[in-house]
């Protein structure tokens, strides 16, 4: 297996320096984002990731780039943490493989755990993000080290040192990763099992490690992650993440289990029954020959792979948050195919190795996928190295060292130009996640807010992500990389910062000055939205945009047949709504659920509607509802008072 492992590296490094022209490079830009919190970490100032910048919670690891800030002290370079990576990544997949071999040996003929390792080598998942200079394939070997070695605690008698090495492995898998946890809530029930009741807390609490690390050095318990990328989180969700979840459990098991669209990379198609049946028949196999705590432990595991159901970014970066969860549904097919064999074994014994057929038949397909799965990430290397990698080099060459930059991929910019950056996504810098998974609008109005001196002075970004053209000044460069799918466009620009358009839509274009001025709400500004009880209802952050008219920009809501919010009203008083629509309607106002004005609009944008509010409609701050015949964009609202 370790001869296989090494295989792959080479193989693998082959392809990938033919690729990029010789050197290594990373296939995804968050592995640079490890390499700046290695560079935090070696200057001792954790979580600081661009030098003088305040600290951000945005480490999704904290023990990966603590692996690599030892290679920095020595003077490494880009290319030696990604091979110090390579080295920590494929030597975790052999783990892997040897991992599947001793657990499968607790319950498998020898021949058929063989086979269960030899499965983990062919699927080629394990050997893209081994390549990746991510955590992935380490995450998967320290889940399954600590089930197998917690389930070996209750099952055979105890001693200290295995112990001290399961509160080790809780701890370094809870700093891995977040989903690390799986490994402290199996740990912690064998301890529990055996009544160190005392270590069993300490061990559950691992998890809680990372959270009070980020608290008592950034001040923040809840990594950036979470609030971009969670749906727990996404106010766009509120009130449907379980069925959101549960349409991605869906997916997972009826699309991505068959080898179709997202997963074809790595899994054949027609595989979804072998994928579904395997992890039963690995908890039956180890019921039926007295490894039961093995077997739910493992079954932990592999149940793991339900949780990035719970996250937006559950399908990106070719499904990385699924595979540390793989090995005990590829141990599960040697499972299969010896529980399919039993019935013939009782016979024979000899007959039992038929059961290696369905192992050795899948694991042939999977390796049929290898030259494309080594091939991809041959490719994607070479497109961030020609994009992100490139304007990184660019901008260290060509930008002054006050050059703050926009980025919506914080990772090879951030690390190669040395500059301070500014990521619009929210990983990295604090405070932006809202506004990232609020859309451009929120964005927009955000920066309005924002003292300039802290708005970048340029932006690298994908146009279309990017989503507010009206802030790209003159560009720079660009660099253009087509038919690469792991890059999130083909052309990232390199543009100076232009804010003209900033508050240009913050007045009403009619002359009220008659009247006094009582409350604003501006749409898709989350603070206002937020001060006004603004009602998203079914809302979504593709409809969260920014639209310009004759020079003045505003942020707003599109597709909207009715809003709801509170409003300071006056009789007598006057509305403004700014609004845009494709075909024309009517709309129709509501202030404490009495009818008390309307007014009809055309097919426009930028259109300001001037509606009198009824002399019966009730004073102060108020309920306010709208409703629309037509569906409209809306971006202001103005309350006025009584002309005086």
């Amino acid at each position: 297996m370790g001869l296989g492992a090494l295989g792959l590296a080479l193989w693998a490094y082959r392809e990938v320096t033919a690729a990029t022209g010789g050197p290594l490079g990373a296939p995804l830009d968050d592995s640079y984002i490890h390499f700046q919190f290695a560079r935090s970490f070696a200057r001792f100032r954790p979580f600081e990731y661009v030098a003088g910048a305040p600290r951000v919670a945005g480490a999704t690891s904290l023990l990966w780039p603590a692996l690599l800030t030892p290679a920095i002290w020595l003077g490494a370079s880009a290319q030696g943490l990604i091979a110090l990576t390579w080295v920590l990544g494929f030597g975790a997949l052999f783990g892997q493989a040897a991992e599947v071999f001793l657990s499968g040996r607790r319950f498998l003929s020898r021949p058929a755990a063989c086979a269960g390792g030899l499965v983990v080598l062919t699927f080629s998942a394990n050997t893209w993000f081994a390549a990746s200079a991510m955590e992935v394939v380490p995450l998967g070997w320290l889940l399954l080290r600590s089930a197998r070695r917690a389930a070996e605690y209750v099952e055979v008698p105890r001693c200290v040192w295995r112990e001290r090495e399961l509160v080790a492995l809780a701890l370094l898998t809870s700093l891995m990763r977040p989903e690390g946890a799986l490994a402290a809530l199996c740990i912690g029930a064998a301890l529990a099992w055996r009544r160190r009741a005392l270590l069993a807390l300490m061990t559950l609490a691992a998890p809680l490690t990372v959270p009070i690390v980020n608290w008592l050095l950034t001040g923040h318990a809840t990594q950036t992650t979470t609030l971009a990328k969670w749906l727990v989180t996404n106010p766009y969700y509120e009130g449907r993440v379980w069925s959101s979840v549960l349409a991605n459990v869906e997916l997972l098991f009826g699309t991505l289990w068959d080898g179709r669209q997202w997963s074809w990379t790595f899994i054949p198609e027609g595989y979804k029954l072998l994928g579904l049946l395997s992890l039963p028949a690995l908890a039956a196999v180890a019921w039926l020959r007295g490894a039961k705590v093995l077997g739910a432990f493992l079954c932990v595991v592999g149940l793991g792979i339900l949780i990035p159901t719970s996250y937006e970014t559950f399908l990106v970066n070719r499904l990385r948050y699924l595979w540390p969860f793989s090995a005990p549904w590829l141990l599960g097919l040697a499972a299969l195919g010896e529980l399919l064999a039993l019935p013939l074994a009782t016979k024979r014994r000899e007959l039992l190795w038929l059961g290696l057929a369905l192992p050795a038949a899948a694991g042939g397909a999977f390796a049929k996928l290898s030259p494309v799965s080594v091939s991809d990430v041959a490719q994607s290397a070479a497109a961030i190295t020609a994009q992100q990698v490139s304007l990184g080099r660019w901008a260290a060459a060509n930008l002054p060292r006050d050059a703050r930059i926009g980025v919506n991929d914080a990772g090879a910019i951030s690390y190669f130009s040395e500059r301070r950056t500014f990521d619009i996504v929210g990983l990295t810098t604090l405070g932006e996640a809202r506004f990232w998974v609020g859309g451009a609008g929120s964005r927009f109005e955000h920066y309005e807010r924002m003292p300039r001196a802290e708005l970048p002075t340029h932006f690298f970004v994908y146009p279309e992500w990017f989503g507010v053209p009206s802030l790209l000044g003159e560009c720079l460069t660009e660099r253009r990389v087509e038919g690469a799918t792991i890059l999130g466009g083909p052309l990232m620009v390199a543009c100076r910062a232009d804010y003209a358009s900033l508050g240009s839509g913050a007045k009403p274009l009619v002359d009220l000055r008659g009247r006094p001025a009582l409350d604003e709400l501006d749409v898709a500004d989350l603070e206002s939205e937020a001060g006004h009880g603004y009602v998203l209802g079914a809302a979504t952050a593709q409809e969260n945009l920014v639209e310009g008219w004759q020079g003045r920009f505003d942020g707003g809501r599109g597709r909207r047949y009715h809003e709801r919010f509170r409003l300071r009203v006056q009789p007598g008083g006057l509305l403004v709504v700014r609004l845009s629509a494709q075909l024309p309607g009517e709309l129709r106002l509501f202030v404490a659920g009495a009818q008390v004005g309307g007014a009809r609009f055309e097919s426009g944008q930028f259109q300001e509607l001037q509606i009198p509010i009824a002399e019966s409609a009730a004073a102060g701050l108020q309920a306010v509802e709208l409703h629309g015949s037509q569906l409209l964009t809306v971006l202001h609202y103005w309350s006025y008072g009584r002309v005086l």
